[in-house]
């Protein structure tokens, strides 16, 4: 038996073997008993050990899975496969729709069978969702964009509205690009620089929404535990940058040139599609409602959080 006074609240998480989820569940550890989704129940259990955590694989029967959320109060599904880890096929781009909507239709099914009724549900999105228009500035208010991404980001966010059936609270969490030590876009990015070759990607005037990963995941705490919050919230920086900006950033990090640029039609040509909506064209979108909340940032400046992460 779990003591309720060491754990005090139970919280199923799904998508937790990703880099945000990893790192969220590394500072849940030992503070509440959490039901961790996966469907490589070994590699969960190499990547985390501690007390109050227990492994649902998909694969076991429902009952059994209804036995482990029993008494939860949270849920927070970050689960996807990555948007940036192939190029972009017709299957692969069924994989990366057809993934998000079945993780919450299945969550929500079970959570409906199970008769439970959460405290709050954060769920995941991307700032992918407003599309992209180097002219302006996005705010949660605005209404979704074009492409592939913004498609996939609307059908997310409009199959997870059910889960206001089953939650006394709903967050959206629109997250930008996340900047980590291991995993996720900046050791990518970095690769070129430490072999001298980094530099500008097109014009280098496309914006990049960017967030620490500690402020990531600090937000995503923030919205956990104030009952206040509800609806769309953007996990990005308040200053969002141009890409030679970022790519200066990095290769002073490294003491590297950072003057090298790579033509657009090269990336185009390398991953299609994939190259336009990820590389080639970004967006301007600013955290207004967690801010408005007094939320802090530790990281503020890309400047700041490349040291942290290269240096």
């Amino acid at each position: 038996m779990f003591d309720i006074k060491k754990y005090p609240m139970k919280i199923i998480i799904a998508g937790a073997t990703g880099l945000i989820g990893e790192a969220l569940i590394k500072r849940l550890l030992g503070k509440h008993e959490i039901v961790l989704f996966t469907r490589d129940v070994p590699r969960a259990r190499k990547q985390f050990e501690g007390a109050g955590i227990h492994f649902a694989d998909w694969h076991q029967p429902p009952s059994h899975l209804a036995a482990l959320i029993d008494g939860s109060k949270a849920l927070i599904n970050l689960a996807g496969v990555g948007i940036g880890d192939q190029r972009w096929t017709q299957n692969r781009k069924h994989a990366i729709s057809g993934s998000r909507l079945q993780t919450v239709e299945a969550l929500y099914q079970l959570i409906s069978a199970a008769e439970l009724k959460l405290d709050v549900v954060i769920q995941a999105s991307a700032v992918g969702y407003y599309g992209a228009d180097p002219n302006r500035e996005f705010s949660e208010s605005d209404v979704s964009g074009s492409g592939f991404l913004a498609e996939v980001s609307k059908k997310w966010e409009d199959a997870a509205m059910k889960f206001e059936t089953v939650a006394s609270r709903l967050v959206i969490i629109r997250t930008g690009v996340v900047l980590a030590s291991h995993g996720g876009a900046l050791p990518q990015m970095a690769m070129p620089f430490r072999f001298f070759a980094g530099g500008r990607i097109g014009n280098g005037k496309q914006w990049i929404s960017w967030i620490d990963i500690e402020d990531e995941v600090e937000a995503i705490l923030h919205l956990l535990n104030n009952r206040k919050s509800k609806g769309v919230y953007n996990l990005t920086a308040p200053e969002p940058v141009q890409q030679w900006r970022l790519a200066k950033s990095i290769g002073n990090a490294l003491g590297r040139p950072s003057w090298l640029t790579t033509p657009a039609f090269v990336v185009r040509f390398l991953l299609g599609q994939m190259a336009d909506e990820l590389l080639l064209t970004g967006n301007k979108v600013l955290p207004h409602r967690l801010l408005s909340e007094g939320f802090q940032f530790h990281f503020e400046s890309v400047e700041s959080s490349v040291n942290d992460k290269l240096k």
